[in-house]
């Protein structure tokens, strides 16, 4: 009887494992499927688009059907478009562009971010948080009165009318300043008292400790200042400051009967971001990471 007796706790040992790799097993397959469905979900739709602008058929009838392989794949469309389009000039646009805005945006946010971060003046709390109440602020509420206020400095229909909108704002700063505040306090101290002034910290110290938080915050001003549209066709009229994206959506609209041509205009369109984010992935993702922190 006594070998025939059943030890409970023995069995829970011996079975609670097994069960909890099991369920842990489920629910990393199950994550796989949902991140692989929204992942398709992503993807498809831009190989489509792909697909149809390399079919020359596709500006005659589309198929009911998407394809995600063209049956007649041809440049036809991309020429057109190109010969139809001063493309290089749009592009040569959107690079000073959002050349220019990155760069600024980069350098005001990370030192107004690094202010915030280690600076010591009276009102920083409150200051902060009225800095970053302006990101509940929507751009189209500010857009008219700072069309005005370009308007009456005359900067209308110029590059710095799209440019120095764009050169501060309370997202960048924030990321910047959560990523400033994992430096070590100790580090800046031994930097003033071998004499470096704050802005030898800021430029030699902080900025190449801040390299994954500057590159995702790159990424993103690229992605919103070339996708713009709104601003450049607010304040300038004059077709050699076009942007890519404004350029190509001005053409779109008088190409949309031409499918295949229209999206060959969007693929030439989001090209270059996609050439950015593959070079700078690897610092996106730490990057956003490492803004969390510390607050």
């Amino acid at each position: 009887m006594a070998n025939a007796d059943i030890d409970l706790d023995d069995v829970r040992r011996r079975t609670g494992p097994r069960a909890t790799v099991g369920e842990s097993r489920f629910a990393q397959a199950v994550i796989v499927l949902l991140l692989t469905i929204g992942a398709l979900a992503m993807i498809v739709p831009f190989v489509w688009m792909v697909a149809t602008s390399l079919s020359r058929k596709a500006n005659t009838a589309m198929p009911r059907v998407p394809r995600l392989f063209p049956t007649d794949p041809s440049l036809f469309n991309y020429q057109i478009a190109a010969a139809n389009l001063p493309i290089i000039r749009y592009y040569l646009n959107s690079l000073l562009v959002v050349g220019l805005t990155t760069f600024g945006y980069l350098f005001f946010s990370a030192l107004a971010g690094y202010a915030f971060a280690k600076g010591k003046f009276p009102g920083k709390a409150f200051f902060f948080i009225a800095f970053l109440s302006t990101l509940f602020i929507p751009f189209e509420t500010r857009m008219i009165p700072l069309y005005l206020f370009m308007n009456t400095l005359g900067l209308t229909n110029t590059y710095a009318a799209l440019v120095l909108p764009f050169l501060a704002g309370g997202f960048g700063t924030f990321l910047m300043r959560q990523n400033i505040s994992t430096i070590p306090d100790e580090l800046l101290e031994a930097a003033r008292l071998d004499g470096a002034g704050e802005f030898r910290i800021f430029w030699q110290i902080v900025l190449p400790l801040c390299k994954p938080g500057l590159a995702a915050l790159a990424i993103i001003n690229v992605i919103w200042r070339w996708n713009d549209v709104l601003w450049p066709l607010l304040v300038t009229s004059n077709r050699d400051l076009y942007t890519v994206t404004q350029g190509l959506a001005i053409a779109g609209r008088s190409q949309g009967i031409y499918t295949g041509v229209a999206l060959a205009t969007a693929v030439m369109a989001i090209f270059p971001v996609i050439l950015v984010y593959l070079i700078l992935q690897r610092y996106i993702i730490r990057g956003i990471a490492t803004s969390g922190m510390k607050t």
